[in-house]
């Protein structure tokens, strides 16, 4: 556990409710000095995030305790020396030999994420976005994730664009053979330019470039004036990768846009957090539109999505935020 006046808390939360466990993890997906390792339904899930990542802390929801199962949980915490806090719903904390909070502690001092940060001392590090991110001709650069489904969904999204669209880079897991004819596709839907991206192309508005083959990585080189193909091992399990284009994104600070659509597994998520802590703006497709909610629901549970839309929304929500005189703080 970190000390007293430390600048960074690992955490995992394990709470079974969604609708209370979606609003903790915006409180902490917006606290400096936390990072949200992930979000646990049950059981085995946390121990699986705990075997893997040991956080420096446990989120536990008071009523996980009476599951058969959880004394087991709790021994290999004890094993890991990791610490864990129950939260009670009721207002008072619950009895045992764990520290207790109550969903009343949390209000008082303003949400999960302040909690936290006063308990264990937490400084508050300001951002530090590149000074000299590129912005092109008035556009913020646009970095857009896509899996299962991701097809139509990125039409839908395209068709919004105007012919000087801000500059965008597209990560769609597909096979490398199927990416020139989707480009082409996607280029009839979109009246600015759709084509795979070449090695050292230039980020200009107007130009949608595409991550090609499967054998490199898309990522932008600082600070934001040119795209690059690099060759590397799978990144969260694909190349080319979403967290590999998200995380380059972030150094661009406040001049990114990260949009994470339909798809399997959680490839973007830690990526668009990234984006996020950075100051750019993020966006993440909302369950009811998406053919499978994988990434974009790993994205909004651990807090890294600013404004969750139906896909109908995304293509006019990403062009307001992209606007260069739009503030990263408020959109729409």
């Amino acid at each position: 556990m970190p000390s007293q006046e430390s600048s960074s808390l690992s955490i995992l939360l394990l709470d079974p409710r969604r609708h209370r466990s979606h609003r903790y993890l915006q409180s902490i997906g917006e606290t400096p000095g936390i990072a949200l390792i992930g979000s646990a339904r049950d059981l085995t899930e946390a121990y699986n995030l705990t075997e893997h990542e040991h956080p420096d802390l446990v989120l536990i929801a008071e009523e996980v305790t009476r599951l058969g199962n959880f004394p087991m949980y709790a021994a290999m915490l004890a094993a890991l020396e990791v610490d864990c806090i129950l939260i009670a719903a009721g207002l008072r904390p619950a009895s045992g030999p764990y520290t207790s909070i109550t969903d009343v502690d949390v209000d008082r001092a303003g949400g999960l994420g302040p909690y936290l940060g006063t308990r264990f001392g937490l400084r508050r590090q300001p951002v530090q976005p590149c000074p000299r991110a590129h912005i092109s001709d008035g556009w913020k650069t646009v970095v857009i994730g896509a899996s299962t489904g991701g097809v139509e969904a990125l039409i839908q999204v395209l068709s919004a664009y105007p012919k000087s669209c801000p500059p965008t880079l597209i990560v769609q897991h597909i096979s490398g053979t199927y990416l020139p004819g989707l480009a082409q596709r996607l280029d009839r839907h979109c009246s600015a330019q759709v084509r795979p991206a070449a090695a050292s192309d230039s980020l200009e508005p107007g130009l949608v470039l595409m991550a090609p083959g499967n054998d490199r990585h898309l990522s932008i080189v600082p600070p934001g004036r040119r795209c690059r193909l690099v060759p590397g091992a799978p990144v969260s399990g694909h190349r080319p990768s979403v967290d590999a284009l998200f995380h380059s994104a972030a150094t661009l600070g406040p001049a990114a846009v990260g949009v994470l659509l339909t798809g399997m597994g959680r490839d973007g998520a830690e990526g668009l957090a990234a984006i996020r802590r950075a100051g750019g703006w993020t966006i993440g497709q909302d369950e009811a539109s998406s053919t499978v909610y994988g990434m974009p629901r790993a994205a909004f549970e651990m807090g890294a999505v600013a404004q969750q839309l139906p896909i109908s929304r995304i293509g006019p929500a990403l062009l307001s935020a992209a606007a260069q005189s739009t503030e990263r703080s408020r959109h729409g």
